[in-house]
């Protein structure tokens, strides 16, 4: 084993610890599934994905990008419950977006001529009769969205830990170090998470920024 998958090891297992600690034991599976190769938010059947399944997975992927020392002091208490109560209206939209697309798509005369001659119910279905085509259309694009905002999540934590432990940051700063550049609550602890989601923004996606 590689040192770099060990170290992925290591951040695994914080990360499953720490699920355990701050959420309930379904989050905690949904959050092991994020980590891995994503969450099926529409495994059968017609139903769309839940938007409360959403923002726990765009949680999971903040909890995985920061680390837990990080994720908990950028979320007031509890922080997986606080994440997701301020995901949600983002996890909505996410869900709405994907849903019209997919009306679009299903309303759309010549989508077969673009999809290998192909209707979009034997496209998007995978049942004996294709009738939960929508709702697997609507999970693939959710599942898109979902899957950029946690490599760009990722892309940010990067950079933030390469800033973090810059000795010139504060030359090109103002002067200011990493924790008071970022931090915005009273003993700046909160400097990471924000530091993450502010360029993760930036990157296209919409964490909600931590609030405490």
């Amino acid at each position: 084993m590689s040192t770099q998958d060990e170290a992925c090891g290591t951040q695994y297992e914080e990360v499953v610890r720490e699920m355990k600690r701050i959420g309930s034991v379904v989050l905690c599976c949904i959050g092991v599934a994020a980590i891995g190769t994503g969450v099926a938010l529409a495994d059968s059947g017609n139903s769309t994905p839940n938007p409360n399944q959403v923002a726990a997975q765009t949680c999971t992927a903040q909890l995985h990008a920061m680390g837990a020392k990080a994720f908990k002091a950028s979320h007031a208490k509890p922080a997986m419950q606080t994440c997701q109560r301020q995901e949600g209206k983002s996890a909505q939209n996410t869900v709405n977006n994907a849903a019209q697309q997919c009306k679009a798509e299903q309303a759309d005369p010549n989508f077969a001529a673009g999809h290998g001659g192909m209707t979009f119910d034997q496209f998007y279905g995978t049942n004996i009769n294709d009738r939960n085509s929508f709702g697997k259309c609507v999970s693939s694009k959710v599942q898109a969205t979902e899957a950029q905002e946690q490599e760009n999540l990722q892309n940010a934590a990067q950079t933030c830990r390469a800033e973090r432990s810059d000795p010139n940051f504060a030359a090109g700063h103002g002067g200011k170090s990493f924790t008071d550049f970022y931090g915005t609550n009273h003993n700046k602890a909160n400097a990471f998470g924000k530091c993450v989601s502010g360029k993760a923004k930036a990157q296209g996606t919409t964490p909600t920024p931590p609030t405490s």
